[in-house]
């Protein structure tokens, strides 16, 4: 009876063995399982966490350059508003000059001159405009072959003259038009921002 309580010892003693045995190993599985699930989820919220910083870095850089568009804008609509100003100022103070140079001695001779020259260009029959003020100017001064009409139009002075399909206009607002390109491109008033 002592042998077969022996081996029923033994046989107790190595099925717990076998047991324990077991049982380490599903501890080991499951820590290995537990371990590769960890580092699983570990690499994927990496992956999200990137993911997200990217989006968010280039949601970012987006909204920084659309800002910076913006102000550009901003800043190229006020440089040109006040270039604007500037040369409305430039062309008011011209407009000024322009205007006391008419009530000089030298504005009479530049007047005949001027129509000499258009209709020199534009013949015989040609017909001149002038406002009413520089037709007491011109009256016995005109070019043989001219005709002297006033014209409300003319503000400033100058002439503008026609000779049937032919035209021309040498007044002073029109010089002073032309002017305004000019001005604008070489007065060093660039927008570059």
């Amino acid at each position: 009876m002592i042998e077969l309580n022996e081996r029923a010892e033994q046989f107790l003693h190595s099925i717990r063995a076998e047991g324990e045995k077991s049982c380490a190993a599903i501890r080991a599985e499951t820590d290995r399982q537990v371990a590769k699930t960890l580092e699983e989820t570990r690499q994927a919220e990496q992956a999200r966490a990137e993911r997200t910083m990217k989006f968010e870095a280039e949601r970012a850089r987006i909204q920084a350059n659309r800002a910076l568009s913006e102000a550009s804008m901003q800043a190229r609509t006020q440089l040109a508003a006040h270039r604007s100003e500037l040369a409305d100022g430039v062309f008011a103070d011209a407009r000024a000059k322009l205007a006391d140079f008419t009530a000089t001695p030298a504005y009479a001779d530049w007047l005949c001159k001027a129509a000499a020259a258009l209709v020199a260009r534009l013949g015989k029959g040609t017909v001149l405009y002038a406002r009413a003020a520089d037709a007491a100017l011109l009256q016995g001064k005109l070019p043989a072959g001219a005709t002297l009409q006033t014209a409300q139009d003319i503000q400033l002075g100058g002439l503008r003259a026609e000779n049937g399909a032919l035209a021309a206009d040498d007044t002073l607002e029109s010089r002073l038009e032309a002017q305004h390109d000019w001005f604008l491109q070489n007065a060093e008033l660039s927008l570059t921002i």
